[in-house]
């Protein structure tokens, strides 16, 4: 994936490109999304937004290494992807298995230097570990919910207030509880294949948005069956950009395709 050059932004820039931000954006290491999206001041390291993705605009989430689909929804107060520690080795400080290049913040204290492993090329245990979290297309996550690292939420899904994600939850399943659990799929097993088939999130619904009620689920899908199989449907691409931290601000890297289905 190419990018044109990068380029300093601030917060009325970025809105202008489809990101909305407030206050501190948030945004450590890089973040990568398509446009529109919207993460407001919310913590997010390392992830990846597909377009109409937005967080609630209270409270405060935090996201590492997750991939969000696009029209995903979250809640205020999640935590999504947390780095794990090694719970079986003799310590599971991070002086035992971190590097400077992980953990920075870290290394600017003497005293944790001179105890920390140093840099290396080798494989370090956060590369041997799961790393990417997936909240797929159209996925909703509620309120102040914890999703382990590594665990994938399906297109669809439906994730309750206060649960807690330990394990994947399939597409267009209801889960909640601590640990989560399925309670129920959104749809009857036969519309959720449909769904499934008929992947709407790749396509611009726009044209058509005067023409069904979204409120009459069979209706709908069955409208866009039709045009997917009369082959009226044309695929969203939307504008895709990289953001990254420099000492002088932010810089914004536009890509020459979309994150998703490119």
């Amino acid at each position: 994936m190419s990018e044109r050059e990068p380029r300093i932004v601030d917060a009325a820039a970025l809105q202008r490109v489809g990101l909305q931000i407030s206050g501190d954006p948030g945004i450590r290491g890089e973040l990568r999304y398509e446009n529109p999206a919207w993460i407001f001041g919310h913590r997010l390291k390392n992830c990846s937004v597909g377009a109409f993705t937005f967080f609630n605009a209270a409270g405060l989430t935090s996201a590492y290494r997750v991939q969000f689909g696009r029209y995903s929804q979250i809640g205020e107060s999640s935590v999504i992807g947390p780095p794990e520690h090694p719970y079986d080795w003799f310590s599971n400080h991070p002086f035992a298995f971190t590097r400077p290049s992980l953990l920075p913040s870290m290394y600017v204290m003497p005293e944790f230097v001179r105890l920390a492993p140093e840099e290396s090329d080798a494989p370090s245990f956060a590369d041997e570990t799961p790393n990417d979290t997936i909240i797929g297309h159209e996925a909703y996550v509620g309120v102040g919910c914890f999703v382990k690292r590594g665990v994938r939420i399906g297109d669809g899904a439906v994730v309750g207030a206060r649960s807690v994600v330990t394990r994947d939850i399939p597409p267009y399943a209801i889960a909640v509880g601590s640990p989560a659990r399925v309670v129920r799929l959104r749809f009857e097993d036969h519309i959720v294949e449909r769904f499934l088939a008929l992947e709407w999130w790749r396509y611009d619904l726009a044209p058509f948005k005067q023409r069904v009620d979204f409120a009459n689920v069979e209706a709908t899908l069955a409208f866009f069956e039709e045009r997917k199989s009369l082959g009226e449907l044309q695929p969203l691409r939307p504008d895709s950009y990289r953001i990254t931290q420099s000492d002088a601000g932010l810089m914004l890297h536009q890509l020459d395709r979309p994150l998703y289905f490119a």
